[in-house]
């Protein structure tokens, strides 16, 4: 159902709490903008949780090829089997937020 780049939603959210391009949300804006929709506050929890995860990980492993491709497929994995366990209307909302931001 979703595009693969799904996972870059989280790097650009993760990036976008420094230097926001324009008409590109916040993390907190991510958040009151999902809720808003009516994602459920689980979703939308661990969905911050996997921006964390990627804002610390990354760059301790980013210097390394092996490592990074690792961490990238473990988080991908992760990522994406979080989205197939939500409920059907989280999954629709996300999947239309990342639309409106061209992430999928």
């Amino acid at each position: 159902m979703f595009h693969p780049l799904f996972i870059i939603f989280f790097a650009a959210i993760t990036i976008a709490t420094s230097a926001a391009p324009v008409n590109f949300p916040t993390v907190e804006e991510s958040k009151t903008e999902l809720k808003d929709a009516g994602m459920t506050q689980a979703s939308i929890d661990q969905l911050s949780a996997f921006t964390q995860r990627f804002a610390t990980g990354y760059p301790v492993v980013q210097s390394n090829k092996e490592a990074s491709d690792k961490f990238i497929a473990d988080y991908s994995a992760d990522v994406q089997n979080f989205v197939k366990s939500m409920n059907e209307k989280d999954q629709t909302l996300y999947h239309n937020y990342l639309v409106k931001y061209g992430l999928a």
